[in-house]
């Protein structure tokens, strides 16, 4: 490790400031900027602040910018101001290397840094996990090393609310009580920490190949998603789909396993970046080479829209005839989506090509389906995008690797063989006319049971407000393509039923003249499934159901007159906004309504328990007018059979 170094007086040697200048390919350069050494230094991921950016990820550099001896590899931390001016920077590791895999920010500006490491002096095998804790400055609060005498990697890492670190990534350690019941391959692994760092528990999942978890993403106080890829069709693996799979594995706060289930096409799928609406959707941006998806070429930028209930969407998806793949992902005040990542293409949404790949940085507007724009920029190299973020004045910065040479990108100084890359960059005003679609509204979906034991599945499509639209049976899960009337263009409801499982009901966006594509899991009936009834809505301080409830709840009805022995707990909740002393009462209130209703269509009052959480189990930003909307919810919980 070494102390953060003072670089502000030393900042003209890391580019140039170069004048305006526009490129084919659809924006106006305001700078560049490239930091390293002569050897390979990799972004991982940056953050953006109002004072600057800190930029994270690894090096092998040992001049330059780094002054360390030795060829091993280190983590590496970059902290910049707004105009890309070097403030401080520091290494992190010992007598091997180390590689950086993730990051997280706290508010108070420190951050936990998580990977790899095979020093001696550190790990207990091949490889153990790495986590660094920073504070704002750079200087080191703790390191610590977990693992077995194989190979065993962090990949990413969160904070729950409660206060504890969640690291997850792959164990290959077979000796290590770290990972008492090893599948096989690597395993899906999960690390709880306490924010000093000491382990509270270890848990690992997965099948007799390679598996691994990537993302943390905390769904509700007792809920996390752990989110990766799998290639194992046994074990943990519930429902294979191709060569490699998006894998979601569902933990309590204590990481106790609850579910997982796969989403993806026959080919290979891998997710790297999430995020969260203030509706309290769940979005994930990665890369897919299935056939069933890609519209373009080989392979494809991906986001899908994942749904609690056991489902996933594909959202967006795009690129041209070579690959694509989409590293970052986040929503914008205004409702569009930041894309980044990088292309290999020159046709279909790439306006062009320098390089072997280049950084593609997109902005999407999801409520039309429409690009504000896709740009491109690098050398004749490799050259890729972790993150673009929207400043000042309609500028936007991308941050990200280079290994092309600096005359190529706009005159700068680089360094080595890759150099962390920042752009400063505008887009152009006058946006490409967007692409009108031809052909059918269709939604092809695919429907896959929690077990091996297959039954009939029936599917029902209403409108939005619940009106039945049409009906499908699948004598077996498998694939369906249903095509919509020419009249619909905005969103469909589809519930499916089947026979010793629980039913779901879900809301498709569905985009006019276009193939739509949907995967729906169906969970065997056991004690302790939740499902939110997302379209019983209640005005602000009421339990009076709406009337779009009323098609829900009469699919629910339906479910438990096919299924006579389940008994539900109803839970009601608000979003806060009323009286404290009246919030209990009011949640218990609107779980009552629904009780009513369905007792009135037949179902026995003594299946139901009623219960009332008010304000404490949010699913969605109470700040928005959208997100209060979800919070005012009831959902169902299976007590028994």
């Amino acid at each position: 490790m070494s102390w953060p170094v003072d670089c502000t007086k030393n900042a003209s040697v890391l580019g140039a400031l170069l004048t305006l200048m526009s490129l084919l390919c659809g924006q106006t350069i305001i700078r560049s900027r490239a930091y390293g050494g002569s050897m390979a230094d990799v972004l991982v991921k940056a953050f953006q602040d109002p004072n600057g950016y800190t930029l994270v990820g690894h090096t092998r550099s040992r001049d330059g910018l780094l002054k360390r001896t030795g060829y091993d590899a280190d983590f590496w931390v970059v902290r910049v101001n707004r105009q890309g001016e070097v403030l401080w920077h520091a290494t992190y590791g010992a007598e091997g290397d180390e590689e950086l895999t993730d990051a997280y920010r706290f508010p108070d500006g420190s951050f936990l840094l998580v990977g790899w490491t095979d020093s001696k002096s550190l790990s207990h095998g091949k490889r153990d996990a790495y986590v660094v804790r920073i504070d704002p400055l750079g200087k080191v609060l703790y390191q610590k090393a977990f693992g077995g005498s194989g190979n065993d990697v962090a990949r990413g890492v969160g904070v729950l609310s409660d206060s504890v670190i969640v690291v997850v990534g792959e164990i290959g350690s077979i000796d290590s009580l770290l990972c008492p019941k090893h599948r096989g391959g690597t395993d899906g692994w999960l690390l709880r920490l306490s924010l000093k760092g000491d382990l509270l528990s270890s848990h690992n999942w997965g099948g007799s190949h390679q598996d691994y978890l990537r993302l943390v993403i905390p769904l509700s106080p007792d809920t996390i998603w752990l989110v990766g890829a799998s290639d194992s069709q046994d074990g943990d693996i519930s429902n294979p789909l191709g060569k490699m799979d998006i894998w979601l594995v569902e933990v309590d706060r204590a990481g106790n396993f609850r579910r997982s289930w796969n989403i993806g096409g026959t080919d290979f799928e891998e997710p790297y970046s999430w995020t969260r609406s203030p509706e309290g959707d769940i979005w994930v941006a990665g890369t897919t080479f299935s056939r069933a998806l890609v519209a373009y070429g080989r392979a494809d930028g991906v986001v899908w829209k994942i749904f609690p209930e056991g489902a996933a969407e594909v959202a967006w998806q795009g690129g041209g005839s070579g690959d694509e793949g989409l590293n970052y992902l986040s929503r914008l005040p205004n409702g569009d989506w930041m894309l980044a990542g990088m292309t290999s293409s020159r046709d279909g949404l790439i306006p062009q090509l320098a390089g072997l790949y280049d950084g593609w940085a997109a902005r999407w507007a999801a409520d039309g389906d429409s690009l504000r724009f896709s740009i491109t920029l690098g050398g004749k190299d490799v050259d890729r995008w972790e993150a673009a973020f929207e400043a000042e004045g309609g500028t936007y910065v991308s941050w990200g690797t280079t290994a092309s040479k600096g005359d190529e990108i706009g005159g700068i100084r680089t360094y080595g063989s890759a150099d962390f890359w920042g752009v400063w960059w505008k887009p152009d005003t006058t946006p490409p006319p967007p692409l009108i679609p031809e052909g059918p509204t269709t939604l092809l979906g695919y429907i896959h049971l929690s077990s091996q034991r297959e039954v009939p599945i029936t599917v029902f499509f209403r409108d939005l407000m619940g009106q039945l639209l049409d009906t499908l049976t699948l004598e077996k899960p498998g694939f369906f393509r249903w095509q919509a009337p020419d009249t619909l263009t905005t969103g469909i409801r589809l519930s499916c039923h089947a026979q010793g499982y629980v039913w779901k009901e879900i809301a498709i966006r569905m985009r006019p003249h276009q193939e739509n594509r949907i995967d729906i899991r169906l969970d065997s009936i056991r004690p302790g499934i939740r499902m939110p009834l997302f379209f019983v809505h209640f005005d602000k301080g009421s339990s009076r159901l709406r009337p779009e409830a009323y098609p829900q709840l009469d699919e629910l009805a339906r479910f438990l007159q096919a299924h006579p022995n389940v008994r539900l707990e109803l839970a009601g909740h608000t979003d806060g906004t009323s009286r404290a002393e009246t919030e209990l009462q009011l949640s218990r209130d609107r779980a009552l309504a629904v009780r009513d209703y369905l007792v009135r269509k037949g179902i026995a009052r003594e299946r139901f328990n009623i219960v009332g959480y008010g304000k404490a189990r949010p699913i969605a930003d109470n700040e928005t007018p959208e997100g209060q909307q979800k919070n005012r919810r009831v959902e169902f919980r299976i007590l028994g059979l």
